[in-house]
């Protein structure tokens, strides 16, 4: 029997499709803790998970309705976020988007929301909360926020420096 090369079209790979919301307030930004990922609660940007043929901008108006009670619609896209496998985690590729919520409104985190809590936190504090990659991938969203450009990255890190 010839031994035939996988054809990606027609065979693809199983892949996660992420995403995120950059939302702010002032110099204020919205994290949530996600207790599920570990015994030690790590805090990141409010999102989660597309589902299949599910648009990304949609998929993160439903999730900010569905675990925060937010009724909000992705802004500009910030970055793209590639994520290779690891242990027990799929490869995946991220995308987080400006999201613009009204003054008055206030994240509520549901029970079925699968977030610990919510909170608003200094830009300059969010080192205290968000670790590794989740951490690199705020500050990126964050320079891509002030700056109006699109970053690509690889576990939070730029494309550019990945390659260097």
């Amino acid at each position: 029997m010839k031994n035939r090369t996988r054809d990606w079209f027609e065979d693809p790979p199983p892949r996660r499709t992420g995403v995120h919301a950059l939302v702010t307030r002032g110099t204020l930004l919205l994290m949530v803790s996600r207790p599920y990922r570990r015994p030690v609660p790590t805090w990141g940007l409010p999102g989660g998970s597309a589902a299949a043929n599910e648009l990304t901008w949609d998929a993160l108006g439903r999730l900010l309705s569905e675990r925060l009670t937010l009724e909000a619609t992705a802004g500009d896209l910030l970055v793209i976020d590639r994520v290779p496998a690891q242990e027990k985690l799929r490869e995946g590729t991220n995308y987080a988007y400006r999201v613009e919520i009204p003054e008055d409104a206030e994240p509520f985190v549901t029970k079925s929301g699968r977030f610990g809590e919510a909170r608003w936190v200094e830009r300059a504090a969010i080192g205290d909360l968000a670790v590794d990659h989740s951490l690199r991938r705020i500050q990126q969203c964050l320079i891509a926020h002030d700056t109006g450009q699109v970053l690509e990255l690889l576990r939070g890190v730029p494309r550019r420096e990945v390659a260097a």
